[in-house]
C-alpha cells in the first residue's frame, strides 16, 4: 500500500535518519487533543521506525504504537510534541573528607528534550484511574531520557522538570504504559 501512494510520500527523519512517511490526521478524533495532536503515519516495510522513535519533518512526533498492515507496511500512531523541557537533579557538593559544601542545588541533567505534555482534567482522571490525586500534568518522553524514579536510592529528592519556565516535581515514571516511552506524572514543585 505504501508504494501505491508515492505522490503522498513526505521526507522525514526517524531518530535522525532519512525516511519517507505518509502522514494523516486521526479521523475518529472527537476532542481537541485528538484533532490537533494525534496523527497516523504509514512507513514502508523497510523503514527502521519503532515505538518510542522521534519522527521529524516540519513537526516533531513521538511514535506511540506500531502495527503491520496486510502488505507489511508499518502503520504508526504518532503524537505531536508540544514542549521542550529541562530535567534537573538535586545534588550536593562534598569536600575531600565527604563533608557537604554549601547548600544542595538543582543542576541540569538534560536540556532541550522534546515531549508531549497534557494537563490532567477530570475526564483524564476518569480514563486513567492510576493518576495520583496530586498530578497536574502528564508527560511523554523517550526512554533514553535520564529521568529517575522518585524511589531511586541514589536520589535525595525527586527530579525536577522545567516546562516553559515553570517547575514540576516527578511523582511517577511509568515505563510500562507505552512501549519505549516514559509516561511521567508531575505535580507542582514547591521546593
Amino acid at each position: 500500500m505504501f508504494k501505491d501512494f508515492v505522490h503522498r510520500h513526505s521526507p522525514c527523519t526517524v531518530n535522525g535518519y532519512e525516511d519517507k512517511v505518509i502522514l494523516s490526521r486521526e479521523t475518529k478524533a472527537t476532542t481537541i487533543l485528538g484533532k490537533e495532536y494525534v496523527y497516523n503515519g504509514l512507513f514502508s516495510p523497510k523503514s527502521t521506525v519503532a515505538p518510542g522513535d522521534i519522527i521529524q519533518n516540519d513537526m516533531t512526533f513521538l511514535v506511540q504504537t506500531l502495527r503491520f498492515t496486510t502488505m507489511k507496511d508499518k502503520y504508526c500512531s504518532l503524537i505531536k510534541t508540544n514542549a521542550t523541557i529541562q530535567i534537573q537533579r538535586f545534588t550536593q557538593e562534598y569536600d575531600d573528607y565527604d563533608n557537604p559544601k554549601g547548600k544542595p542545588v538543582f543542576v541540569p541533567a538534560a536540556s532541550d528534550v522534546v515531549g508531549f505534555v497534557q494537563h490532567v482534567t477530570a475526564q483524564l482522571k476518569q480514563e486513567d484511574p492510576g493518576l495520583l490525586p496530586t498530578t497536574t500534568l502528564v508527560l511523554l518522553l523517550q526512554t533514553n531520557v535520564d529521568v529517575k524514579e522518585p524511589s531511586d536510592p541514589l536520589l535525595t529528592q525527586p527530579d525536577r522538570i522545567v516546562i516553559a519556565g515553570k517547575k514540576y516535581q516527578v511523582d511517577v515514571v511509568d515505563r510500562i504504559k507505552y512501549p519505549n516511552l516514559l509516561f511521567i506524572q508531575l505535580c507542582e514543585d514547591r521546593r
